[in-house]
């Protein structure tokens, strides 16, 4: 059910649709324009009769909240007549909405005495959860294993195991709340009917995968490389390969389910195999294209169009595109072309004033500059928008003894590989989950890095020490192409199961340092450095593209400094007996 209420935001009326955890609902609000606000965290539209009519096509079963209060403000003696000051005849139902109090950006609707939390639905491993805020309580399903906060739907997802169930429902004081329904039961269960496979008329380089609604098959088969879930077909597109269908047919071994194969014969083929860039590159336009309306499709298109043109990473894509959408919704999705320099300044002021970090305000410079300068060809954009001022923050490092402390806490063979081999050569964790065992050479001890960040290849150093570790892990593994395979056969691992990896070590280390597998870099560079490594050196391993990046890690080193005397040092000594000193005060 999606609720109509009527919205003050940003010194506007707005129409607010209020509705949980849906996506299907989502993509309707945006068929028709509406934008997302995480101040009043919902959906809203333009105050007009219009955008209620189309309102009333998309949510058929949509309730409006009334009000005893059912006329706008007057407008102010000597204004003009406007959508937000005029009442509206056209559409009866949306002079009923509800309007703030003068002087308020919105009005919090006070939780009722004895509020009991409200189970929503299940969404995948989780049980979403509506909780009335009661701080005891809401610390205690925080501090609860399984359970966390999804600030942007403001509902708790609990995992469906039987102890979270518990834990939960004695929390609340709600014995009973949530179903039944565990993960345990569903793998062990083994679903009903079987896996479909067949041929993809419109795309020979994929196939059609037809499986039985169970949650923790579909999960396996979505998170396969090149996974595409077709409304049209009522199926899952998948890359036609001989690797997808061995993983298909380990997922049907697991499950005691029939694969049936109904694929021409020499359909499947090794050139079909999922290309991790391409996979990246359609992941992220999908989500910028689910994310702009349709308003703003012409310019995101675009944009992104010019972007893979000029052979950009998904992550400019996904950064860049961001960026645009967020400067399109802020000007009511207007022609680029149309809006002023001052106007484009303006946006940057107002959003360094909420805020927001040099780094994103650079980002959207960035972007705009070129939109502006390679969509639009306007250059004067390039010199006459202003550029936030960064913020010099130094990296966290870690010591060498704080680095053997958190090896040794790392059990798992296969992941202290993978954390030796980060600091050990100092490569990006992008980098590291994607090497192949073309790029190990051995009788070099190097490393081939192909394709880093700016599409530019270099070698590293391979640590001695990890020489023959690597050769037996490769004789056990038996991996055919990446170093460290994920899940699924033929696929990499993924850079935030390394993160969780590296995460898990620091808190069995004890580290009160926040560190990342990105501060593995930072430490081989600092460590480097106080072994007397040349700078130039260590931007050539690290790929930097100018010396002024690596020169941040003269500051971490203490190896220069630590013989530096402070000139009150030198005097103290000499200093007149009448100047008042701390009694144990020792030269």
């Amino acid at each position: 059910m999606v609720t109509v209420k009527k919205v003050y935001h940003n010194d506007k009326w707005r129409i607010g649709l209020f509705f949980g955890f849906d996506e299907d609902l989502k993509q309707r609000a945006r068929t028709i324009g509406a934008v997302w606000s995480r101040t009043l965290r919902c959906w809203h539209l333009d105050y007009n009769a219009e955008n209620y009519r189309k309102i009333k096509e998309v949510f058929p079963d949509h309730e409006v909240v009334k009000t005893t209060d059912d006329t706008l403000p007057a407008p102010a003696p000597g204004s003009t007549i406007s959508h937000d000051t005029a009442p509206i005849v056209e559409a009866p139902g949306l002079n009923a909405l509800p309007r703030p109090e003068v002087g308020e950006h919105k009005v919090e609707k006070p939780e009722p005495a004895g509020a009991k939390a409200v189970f929503l639905f299940t969404a995948g491993k989780y049980w979403v959860v509506k909780v009335p805020y009661q701080e005891p309580v809401c610390k205690a399903l925080k501090a609860t294993k399984g359970v966390y906060w999804n600030s942007t739907h403001k509902a708790y997802m609990v995992y469906r195991h039987f102890a979270s169930k518990t834990k939960v429902e004695a929390i609340l004081g709600q014995p009973g709340l949530l179903p039944a329904e565990f993960t345990e039961e569903e793998t062990t269960q083994h679903p009903q009917g079987e896996i479909v496979v067949e041929a993809f008329s419109l795309e020979k380089k994929r196939m059609m995968v037809k499986l039985p609604n169970h949650p923790v098959l579909v999960q396996h088969v979505k998170r396969l490389a090149g996974s595409r879930y077709s409304k049209d077909n009522q199926c899952y597109l998948l890359p036609a390969s001989p690797s997808t269908m061995e993983n298909l047919a380990a997922f049907s071994r697991n499950f005691g389910m029939t694969l049936t194969n109904r694929l021409p014969e020499k359909y499947l083929n090794n050139r079909y195999a999922p290309n991790l860039k391409q996979v990246k590159l359609e992941n992220a336009l999908e989500n910028l294209q689910r994310m702009t309306p349709q308003q703003g499709q012409t310019y995101v298109d675009a944009l992104t169009d010019t972007m893979l043109a000029m052979n950009m990473s998904h992550n400019t894509i996904k950064n860049y595109g961001n960026a645009m959408l967020t400067f399109l919704r802020s000007n009511n999705f207007r022609n680029p072309a149309e809006i002023s320099q001052a106007e484009v300044v303006r946006h940057l002021a107002g959003l360094m004033k909420q805020g927001l970090s040099p780094s994103t305000g650079n980002m959207l410079v960035n972007s705009l500059q070129f939109y502006y300068r390679n969509v639009l060809h306007l250059n004067r954009f390039e010199i006459e928008l202003p550029r936030p001022k960064k913020e010099q923050k130094l990296p966290a490092v870690l010591t060498e003894a704080e680095c053997i402390s958190l090896f040794a806490q790392i059990s798992n063979p296969k992941h202290t590989m993978m954390i030796m081999l980060a600091y050990g050569s100092g490569i990006r964790v992008g980098e590291l989950v994607t090497l192949t065992w073309a790029d190990i050479l051995f009788a070099e001890h190097k490393i081939h890095i192909k394709g880093g960040k700016g599409k530019k290849d270099r070698m590293v150093m391979l640590p001695w020490s990890l020489m023959a570790g690597l050769e037996a892990y490769r004789s056990l593994t038996q991996s055919e192409k990446y170093v460290f395979e994920g899940q699924y056969k033929g696929e990499p691992y993924s850079e935030s199961s390394v993160r969780q990896i590296m995460k898990r070590a620091v808190i069995a280390s004890g580290l009160e340092k926040k560190a990342t597998p990105h501060t593995l870099r930072h430490s081989f560079a600092t460590h480097l450095l106080e072994a007397g490594t040349d700078l130039r050196f260590i931007q050539a391993l690290l790929g930097h593209s100018s010396i002024k990046t690596t020169t941040i890690y003269t500051h971490l080193t203490p190896k220069g400094t630590e013989r530096i005397t402070s000139p009150l040092d030198r005097i103290a000594g000499e200093l007149n007996a009448n100047i008042n000193l701390p009694r144990n005060y020792k030269k």
